[in-house]
């Protein structure tokens, strides 16, 4: 079979970089859609020569237009926003976010794509509950940026529905490694490790109780690459580790790595702050014989060696 052409919208950033690296590994052809910044080409170095680089905005759909080919398989990892930045406007989630990326949906419709595939949130998309979260989880998001998740999610389904454009959306758990970027709202491995590299104390919310499903950004890539070009028995499908992780252990980890003798700020939980959620990944396991590889303690030495 002859893989098809790859276009990864946000290839330049934490995730998209990685995938395009597994991509090119697997013998895909892959062209990226990015804005070009000096992060961008910072974080594609290494196959920068290998890929055809677009630079361009998203919102412009001309230019979309243009570089979208009948069955091409489009990778939407375009963000726009974080939770925390979402808040404070709440209407940018449509207009940058929620239009642009139907709008790429559309347009890949309309040139005859292969398939679609997504990036969700499962950290952000699902209801508190306790014990792990399957995919038949009710959804109820708990901010801006993840309704626009969710709302997304409810588009490709809609337009599958109509069109019969094949899509997989994946919802990743707390995904880290590195090149991931140590800014308010990026993830809390970055944060916590930047903190250490100032020696500033770091904050953890609702007194370090909030637990979450942390992966490392190899693992959850070779998940995608392993399966977005199969014929998938389901459309969405959660990836994570499957186990739950506290912030104040996350903390004692970090402190062992990086032998910091710094003590946390502990705050409040915030409205934004799912208390836990860890995913069901049974789903994909099962399907796909697929392992996680990487324990947390191993990821986050890893992740600290670039730091």
């Amino acid at each position: 079979m002859i893989n098809p052409r790859c276009i990864v919208f946000g290839g330049g950033g934490f995730l998209g970089s990685h995938l395009v690296e597994k991509l090119l590994e697997k013998g895909f052809t892959v062209s990226v859609f990015s804005r070009g910044s000096k992060t961008d080409y910072q974080n594609l170095s290494s196959v920068i020569n290998k890929v055809k680089f677009i630079k361009g905005d998203f919102n412009n759909s001309g230019l979309v237009s243009r570089i979208i080919k009948p069955n091409d398989v489009i990778f939407d990892l375009i963000a726009s926003s974080v939770p925390f930045s979402s808040m404070q406007l709440p209407t940018e989630e449509i207009k940058k976010h929620i239009f642009s990326h139907v709008q790429l949906i559309k347009t890949a419709i309309d040139k005859k794509a292969k398939k679609i595939i997504f990036f969700s949130s499962g950290g952000a998309v699902y209801q508190e509950k306790k014990g792990k979260t399957s995919e038949k989880t009710l959804l109820q998001p708990a901010s801006p940026h993840a309704i626009s998740k969710a709302t997304i999610e409810y588009f490709l389904s809609y337009f599958n529905k109509f069109y019969q454009i094949p899509f997989v959306t994946y919802r990743l758990s707390n995904v880290y490694g590195p090149r991931q970027r140590a800014e308010k709202g990026f993830g809390i491995v970055p944060t916590l490790f930047n903190h250490v590299k100032q020696n500033k104390p770091p904050t953890l919310f609702d007194q370090g109780k909030i637990i979450r499903d942390f992966i490392y950004v190899d693992d959850a890539i070779e998940a995608v690459v392993k399966s977005f070009n199969q014929k998938n028995q389901h459309a969405i499908y959660n990836i994570g580790s499957g186990r739950g992780t506290s912030l104040k252990t996350l903390w004692q980890e970090i402190k062992k790595i990086t032998k910091t003798k710094l003590v946390p700020i502990y705050k409040p939980r915030r409205p934004i702050d799912v208390k836990a959620v860890i995913l069901d990944i049974n789903r994909f396991k099962n399907e796909f014989n697929w392992r996680q590889k990487t324990r947390l303690a191993a990821g986050l030495k890893k992740t600290w060696q670039t730091y």
